[in-house]
């Protein structure tokens, strides 16, 4: 049986010659994106800046296999946090490689110098899958390489080579925003104060064995475990047995998961700002500490804000009127990329529950902002203050649905938010160009409407590569094309596969084999209008794309639309 060997050791220690860190070719590629590059920086950042400065930060543990005679180690668990802390401190690096006090400081972090008395080849301390490794040595971990990264083209790369990239330009912004001390200082700092706990075995199998069992939730002590223990014993004898079977039954309709994200937006009510510890320190000094007694914390908070929560997970909101404009409200925020904005709404139905015309009006201004946030591409930090604010201004006992409100849009975000939807929606991220299509089509059936069909594909209607000999190179030169193609008034939504043949076909035979259902009807508003057309050509498509624009402007009350439409 493989030995189980741990310990927690500061970063310094871990990115030194004791080991050679390999992601494994099974492993999945590099997968963090820009948000979780600015959250891992952003919460070390807040650390330093806040806590005594010998307080340590826990980074969270790994998984190796390694065997004691060599220091090979490889990754099963952690290479998320191994390659984002490589780009980061290969920032650190090439920001300061010009300042002669810090010049070389952290080079040995990222790359082992070698020695020859010890017989340690120069080499990078994290090796990537093979496909990775030499685009990240190139462009990252060399020194004085990440000028380079900046200069490349996105377009190109995708997946992990793309984070990369994307991630390596982000950490050299914001270092650039600090002066050379500031930056010194958080090298300094993450190098010093940071640790992680290293769990290794000298087997794959043991190593995976200890991964299943660190990730498996179903077994791990959640939050709301030890919350439910201190709460739940501080109410007397008599009345335990019934506020145990309360709390358990809003598990039960919330699930374990759910719960759990009920015990952090509740945080964040009561905080008000992101995370700086951990969300059981957060709850019991901001929430536990400031209502008294367990009693009181259950009628007055917890089992309150279950039921507020419960109605906005199932979309359940009920009333004599409104209840469906509601609850499809709730639909489009749980269609954004993030649950920021639960602790608002849910702060909303417990205030306005017997109000529904009131909740209904804040929950629109709501969605509007979460809608433009996610389009905008507004990262989680700058995404949570807001709705602080937010939270702040409506305990304040100020009119959020007032003009200037931290509800509402400011003139610069409604420029940017139109900005984005006059672009190239085809080549946003995935889940945001159907957001985008999916609100578009709403917004023109004018009622409400449920997308549950099991395929919804976007698709062009004058086709990004037309075949040889077909009309529409006749129709269209490359320029209007290459314009075109990918934004809004050329695209449309279907309930199927797409038919990549069928794809290219000219537009009299595509609107007959490809927009039509049996019944003659798209079940897309936004496709119907292609119906309409007898041609397709660059007025059509741009008389269309501003028509839809206006679509957006008009339901989200966008000022600014005369500098997209001309």
């Amino acid at each position: 049986m493989s030995s189980i060997k741990g310990s927690d050791l500061k970063l310094h220690k871990v990115l030194s010659s004791d080991f050679e860190f390999h992601i494994p070719e099974y492993q999945r590629p590099y997968a963090w994106e820009v948000e979780q590059a600015e959250e891992l920086f952003d919460d070390l950042w807040t650390f330093m800046e806040q806590e005594d400065k010998s307080e340590e930060y826990f980074l969270g543990s790994i998984v190796l296999v390694k065997d004691d005679r060599t220091n090979r180690a490889d990754v099963v668990d952690g290479q998320q946090r191994l390659t984002t802390l490589t780009l980061l401190l290969a920032a650190i690096r090439d920001r300061l490689r010009a300042i002669d006090e810090w010049k070389g400081a952290f080079d040995d972090f990222v790359m082992e110098p070698g020695s020859r008395a010890l017989g340690l080849e120069a080499k990078p301390r994290l090796f990537l899958r093979t496909r990775d490794q030499d685009f990240f040595n190139r462009y990252a971990q060399t020194p004085g390489s990440m000028g380079d990264l900046v200069k490349l083209d996105k377009s190109r790369y995708r997946d992990s080579q793309l984070n990369i990239i994307q991630n390596g330009c982000y950490y050299l912004e914001r270092l650039g925003n600090l002066d050379d001390e500031q930056v010194g200082r958080f090298g300094q700092f993450i190098v010093r104060n940071c640790i992680l706990v290293l769990v290794s075995t000298e087997s794959f199998k043991s190593a995976y064995r200890i991964f299943s069992v660190m990730n498996d939730r179903g077994l791990d002590l959640e939050p709301s475990d030890i919350l439910k223990a201190n709460i739940i014993s501080g109410i007397g004898e008599r009345e335990r047995t019934q506020y145990t079977e309360l709390w358990e039954d809003a598990e039960v309709r919330l699930s374990r998961k759910g719960f759990n994200d009920l015990i952090a937006h509740i945080r964040m009510i009561f905080r008000k700002e992101k995370y700086r510890r951990s969300v059981l320190d957060e709850f019991n000094d901001y929430v536990v500490k400031e209502v008294p007694g367990s009693k009181a914390l259950m009628d007055s908070v917890i089992l309150p804000y279950a039921d507020a929560f419960e109605v906005i997970k199932n979309r359940s909101y009920v009333s004599t009127d409104r209840a469906d404009n509601i609850n499809e409200l709730f639909s489009w925020l749980h269609r954004v990329n993030n649950m920021d904005w639960a602790p608002v709404a849910m702060e909303f139905v417990r205030r306005f529950d017997g109000d529904s015309e009131t909740l209904e009006k804040h929950l629109v201004k709501l969605e509007r902002l979460a809608a433009s946030m996610f389009i905008r591409g507004v990262y989680v930090t700058p995404r949570v203050e807001r709705y602080g604010r937010v939270l702040t201004e409506l305990e304040a006992g100020k009119n959020l649905l007032e003009k200037g409100s931290s509800l509402d849009l400011t003139p610069q975000a409604q420029k940017e938010t139109l900005e984005r939807l006059n672009d190239n929606v085809y080549d946003y991220p995935a889940l945001l160009r159907m957001y985008i299509m999916l609100r578009m089509d709403s917004f023109l059936a004018a009622t409400n409407v449920s997308y549950k069909h099991q395929t919804t594909t976007i698709e062009h209607v004058l086709p990004q590569n037309p075949s040889d000999g077909s009309q529409w190179l006749n129709d269209w030169s490359e320029a209007q094309r290459e314009y075109w193609a990918n934004r809004l008034g050329n695209l449309v939504l279907l309930s199927r596969q797409k038919n990549s043949e069928a794809s290219n076909y000219d537009f009299d035979l595509k609107k007959k084999k490809y927009f039509q259902t049996r019944n003659g009807v798209s079940l897309y508003a936004c496709s119907t209008q292609v119906l309409n057309h007898a041609k397709w050509t660059e007025q059509e498509v741009k008389a269309r794309h501003q028509d839809l624009l206006n679509v957006f402007a008009r339901n989200w009350q966008l000022q600014g639309l005369d500098l997209f439409i001309s």
